[in-house]
């Protein structure tokens, strides 16, 4: 039993202007697919059924969405266009009564306010089609938005289609619909090809049904850049320049410090705690998990899957991958950490490397509370590193060597030395 409202996602198109073999939906905005934001906002507008339409690299997307199981996909067989792509969907809407938000899977910025603004006033407007258009300076590339002398919508026209004085136009369609089901399929099931492409346009769907005698609406709801459509590499460089803004406006109001943000990547799943600190020219990407009061760079790189604890210190050049470091861990210069733990107080020297990977496999790294890494040091995965130990500045500690709680190891090999280096502390923080 299909659960309202549902949400309908056009993402079968090639995308040829891209030069990519990639399906179009699949290229990334801040470090994700550009659909997986459309699917987040159809999904925060109260979505409860999204169902995705693939054509062109159909299987990409299928296996890129697969750790989403509420998704449902259906497929065009052949593009002949907007309104073919949703008839797609029917056998999945059969006996389903009730409103469906359709959009385009390549306008990554929409948000989920204004959908659901929408699909509250399909409602109370009890209309059977509602438009959301928008205002644009420049309105190449979109279809227009004709309204009558009392501005009431009249029809959309392609930019194809357009004659001069209709191009001239500046609300524009950027495909954002909310139909009532089943009058939606009423229309499609008029929908012909008299048109430049031969194709069954989604867009003359509510003049078919304005000229049922049902009641359409549009309403300007949309801000310019919510409908940036991705059609070139141009684009995605504009779009990628605007999520970016916004994932820092919100770690912003959300109490961290972003010295420099024109100069900081930051990816859209990251999250950070309050009270950190963001360097110029960091970069942050994939899902990584920061705490409260840490410094971050400058030009540090924290790669997918580092977790940070409270009051940790990655400094200049410092990269991290799939690594764990507890709080107060301290990693100023110029060091690596893969696949990683690293107890709580731990200071990791300049230089220092968790060699990682032997050609074949990852090996994990073990450091151990209040360890002590000395600077130009290599750690050769799998090893571990006890509590409280010291690795001396340029030794390599070989795989499977571990160095016990306490202990002092220099060289190369790495060999345990006798003579104490410092008495017995936890958790300190090394100047």
């Amino acid at each position: 039993m299909i659960e309202g409202p549902v949400a309908i996602l056009l993402a079968a198109g090639h995308g040829k202007r891209m030069k990519s073999e990639k399906a179009k939906v699949l290229h990334e905005i801040c470090g994700r697919p550009m659909i997986r934001y459309v699917v987040d906002a159809v999904r925060g507008a109260g979505a409860k059924t999204i169902i995705v339409v693939v054509g062109y690299g159909a299987d990409q997307v299928r296996s890129a969405l697969a750790d989403d199981p509420s998704i449902l996909f259906a497929t065009q067989t052949r593009q002949l266009g907007t309104g073919d792509a949703v008839k797609a969907c029917r056998p999945f809407l059969e006996g389903y009564s009730g409103p469906a938000l359709i959009l385009v899977g390549d306008e990554p910025l929409v948000r989920p306010d204004s959908l659901k603004g929408l699909l509250d006033r399909c409602k109370s407007d009890q209309v059977t089609c509602l438009l959301g258009t928008a205002e644009v300076p420049d309105p190449t590339g979109f279809g227009r938005i004709l309204r009558d002398s009392a501005g009431r919508f009249l029809k959309i026209v392609e930019e194809r289609d357009c004659s001069p004085e209709e191009r001239a136009i500046r609300e524009v369609n950027p495909s954002c619909y909310v139909f009532e089901l089943p009058g939606l399929w009423d229309a499609l099931d008029k929908l012909d090809t008299g048109n430049s492409q031969g194709e069954y346009y989604l867009t003359d769907a509510p003049q078919l049904l304005q000229a049922m005698g049902r009641k359409v609406k549009a309403l300007r709801v949309l801000e310019a850049d919510d409908i940036l459509g991705i059609n070139t590499r141009h684009h995605l460089a504009q779009a990628n320049a605007i999520m970016r803004s916004r994932i820092i406006e919100q770690l912003l109001q959300d109490g961290v410090t972003v010295v420099d943000p024109q100069n900081t990547y930051i990816d859209g799943r990251a999250v950070i705690g309050q009270d950190t600190v963001i360097y110029p020219f960091s970069v942050i990407s994939g899902n990584v998990k920061i705490g409260q009061n840490c410094k971050i760079g400058p030009f540090s790189h924290l790669r997918d899957g580092t977790i940070l604890g409270d009051g940790v210190e990655i400094g200049a050049f410092v990269e991290i991958s799939r690594s764990t470091l507890g709080d107060l861990v301290l990693a100023r210069h110029l060091a690596y950490l893969g696949d990683a733990n690293v107890g709580a107080g731990a200071n990791i020297g300049a230089a220092a490397v968790t060699a990682n990977f032997n050609g074949l496999e990852k090996g994990l790294t073990e450091i151990g509370e209040g360890a002590f890494v000395g600077s130009g040091s290599v750690l050769v995965a799998p090893v571990s590193v006890g509590k409280q130990s010291i690795v001396g500045a340029g030794a390599v500690v070989t795989k499977h060597h571990d160095v016990a709680d306490g202990q002092t190891v220099v060289g190369v090999p790495a060999r345990p030395i006798l003579i104490p280096v410092r008495p017995d502390e936890s958790l300190i923080r090394v100047q």
